[in-house]
């Protein structure tokens, strides 16, 4: 019993030997917990710069331009040679050419930036623009007019533009009227042979020319310039034209109606009246008869029995 009691006091010492003591709570070490498992991947990606904001700037203005002045250039700054110019142009001539010349009397540079024409038939021929003429510099401007279809006296403007003000210049052209074609003896003559074969002839082909066209829209005096005196007031009247101042037989109005209207069967008289062939209208034919009545003495130097007598 003794041995075994022995025994057993043995192994609870050794026991105690081999186990260490409890510890306190507080210095317990704590219980050992699962690791966590590693977080998955996750691209690394650069944070977006913060977008800072734009700093406002003043708006940029440009520059004004310097308006040109408008009112007339001073005397003292540009002289011109003529502020003036005429030309004549023949018959055919499509163009009528002038120059300017220029001197800047002034002290300082004057600068030219553009010539502008009233009409778009004139220009001026200038150098690049603007153009800049020191004190004392010349210079010149060429002019030209296009008178294609148009006649008589044409005037157009020219107006230069200057940084000290506006400057005007005038062109006028005369355009010549065609000569007259002056008839030979030989195409009097022919002429002559074809009214006696047809006495409306004058109104037909190249004679329209000056029996018909000149008429239109004529009346009275006019009329009687046009119509009767290109024949019985030329200067070169043919024998067989009578001279309407000194007719051998009376008149009166029926006599000239009757003359205008009918004309004079085997003579040059051809018949005036739009309903025989001829160029003039009845209204015409009363203005004409009306001048001849008042201007044209009615007393003949004789009588014919076939011509009408006039009325008292």
């Amino acid at each position: 019993m003794k041995i075994v009691r022995h025994l057993l006091v043995a192994v609870a010492f050794i026991g105690f030997c081999v186990s260490p003591p409890a510890l306190p709570a507080q210095l317990a070490p704590s219980p050992t917990t699962a690791p966590e498992p590693p977080p998955s991947f996750v691209p690394l990606v650069s944070p977006a710069p913060a977008t800072q904001a734009p700093i406002p700037l003043a708006p940029v203005r440009p520059l004004a331009a310097q308006p040109l002045p408008t009112g007339a250039l001073a005397t003292g700054i540009l002289a011109f040679d003529a502020e003036a110019k005429e030309a004549m142009v023949k018959p055919g001539e499509i163009a009528a050419n002038y120059l300017f010349l220029l001197t800047n009397v002034s002290p300082a540079e004057i600068t030219i930036s553009r010539v502008q024409t009233s009409c778009g038939c004139t220009t001026a021929q200038m150098p690049p623009m603007p153009w800049k003429i020191p004190a004392g510099g010349t210079g010149q401007i060429p002019v030209v007019m296009n008178v294609q279809g148009k006649s008589g006296v044409v005037t157009k403007t020219l107006t230069v533009y200057t940084d000290r003000g506006l400057k005007s210049l005038l062109v006028k052209t005369t355009i010549l009227p065609p000569a007259p074609q002056l008839m030979t003896a030989a195409d009097r003559e022919r002429n002559q042979l074809l009214a006696k074969t047809d006495r409306q002839a004058v109104f037909k082909g190249d004679c329209a020319r000056c029996h018909v066209e000149p008429v239109i829209g004529k009346f009275g005096k006019d009329l009687y310039l046009t119509a009767c005196g290109i024949c019985h007031e030329t200067e070169h009247r043919a024998t067989m034209v009578p001279d309407l101042r000194n007719l051998p037989n009376d008149t009166n109005a029926d006599y000239w109606k009757l003359m205008i209207t009918m004309g004079k069967e085997g003579t040059l008289m051809p018949a005036f009246a739009q309903a025989q062939g001829g160029p003039l209208s009845d209204p015409q034919i009363k203005t004409l008869v009306g001048y001849l009545v008042t201007n044209f003495p009615a007393q003949g130097t004789n009588s014919r029995p076939w011509l009408p007598k006039p009325k008292l």
